[in-house]
């Protein structure tokens, strides 16, 4: 990294722009694409300026830094318009689907502007040459995140329906069976989740992030298959495989009801001290349901198994000082339960406000309700 500190020459710049195509996604790059943006526009370079904002783009979308990602991208579809064949339009392409993927997250984003990007999405696909093997899939992990799972299962029908062949804007096989299966998660079909992951599970189907983001998402499927071996299986390899993932606030979050019904809070604390700082800068209203439901169940594990306090090393970056005991550090177990059961119920009635349903709520009680069995 120090040797691209002098960013002194366009030369200087491309050598950057060039090691970041390669490089692993952390907060010193993602600030180092950012300076070589700046550089390539004092330079009056277009075209090492698009290869910048790409290099930022694709860092802000790993990293969880939504915000940033959103409003960079329509730059791209306009710079694309404006000078037709000169810059990368597949890769530009390639990244409207994690627009599309992280949008409806936030509550303050109308349906009306979500479903106007489907349909601009759906056209330029078209006109790119892409088939309904690559759209309705988008569509259906879309159509999920707003709560609407008739439209999701007939996306995925019209997606079984198209010619099953390589096309450039797929995802790789492994993304493609991991997001197919929250339809069968949020429909609670858990025997057929876990039959259809087999590929991933026994390391048929692997890519970058796959089995890594699939492990956490299954681990409630086979506990109440009564796959205890499995899911202790799954939850072993997860915390293995994301010990380097430290951004991945929802597979981390997904790990917390295991290893508190299991008693195992010194991870679950760890896990929700290292993670909660990242909703200061990736506050999605989805991941704060997540984080919030998941954290309370963790809490409510421990005013359950006798741990009627615990001590957190988080510094005052959330408002819980009416819940301490007086020690400093040291917060009341149910109390926090209650809190972090409200901050989710809070979040999840903002997308259901926005969606007109009530999936995010009834989930949250779904999976507030679950650890009933178990802790």
């Amino acid at each position: 990294m120090a040797a691209y500190n002098n960013l002194e020459t366009i030369e200087d710049v491309q050598n950057a722009v060039n090691y970041l195509a390669g490089a692993k996604t952390t907060l010193d790059n993602k600030d180092l694409a950012f300076k070589c943006i700046r550089k390539a526009m004092f330079f009056k370079d277009l075209d090492l300026e698009f290869e910048a904002r790409y290099e930022f783009l694709q860092q802000c979308c790993f990293l969880n830094y939504q915000e940033e990602m959103i409003a960079q991208y329509p730059w791209f579809l306009k710079i694309c318009d404006d000078n037709p064949g000169r810059f990368r339009y597949s890769s530009v392409l390639w990244a409207f689907k994690w627009v599309l993927n992280i949008l409806p997250a936030f509550h303050n984003v109308p349906l009306e502007r979500i479903n106007a990007l489907l349909t601009e999405f759906e056209r330029r696909y078209r006109e790119f040459g892409a088939t309904d093997r690559v759209i309705q899939y988008s569509f259906l992990k879309v159509y999920s995140l707003i709560g609407e799972n008739e439209k999701a299962r007939e996306a995925y029908e019209a997606y079984k329906r198209a010619p099953n062949k390589w096309e450039r804007l797929m995802d790789c096989s492994a993304c493609e069976l991991n997001s197919i299966l929250d339809i069968y998660i949020d429909n609670k079909d858990y025997k057929t989740a876990l039959k259809m992951a087999q590929p991933i599970l026994n390391g048929e189907l692997t890519c970058a992030e796959v089995p890594m983001i699939t492990y956490p998402k299954l681990i409630i499927p086979a506990m109440e298959m009564g796959e205890e071996e499995l899911a202790e299986d799954m939850a072993y390899k997860a915390l293995k495989e994301l010990n380097s993932a430290t951004e991945e606030v929802e597979g981390y979050c997904q790990l917390l009801p295991y290893l508190s019904v299991k008693g195992d809070f010194v991870t679950a604390r760890k896990i929700f001290e290292a993670q909660f700082p990242s909703l200061k800068v990736r506050k999605s209203d989805f991941m704060l349901v997540y984080f919030y439901m998941y954290s309370g169940i963790m809490f409510k594990c421990m005013a359950r198994k006798d741990k009627p306090t615990v001590k957190l090393a988080i510094n005052g970056a959330l408002p819980l000082e009416h819940l301490q005991t007086g020690n400093e550090g040291e917060y009341y177990s149910e109390k926090l339960q209650q809190w972090f059961e409200e901050m989710a119920l809070h979040y999840a009635s903002l997308l259901d406000n926005r969606n007109g349903n009530n999936t995010y709520k009834e989930f949250v009680e779904y999976k507030q309700g679950w650890v009933e069995k178990y802790c």
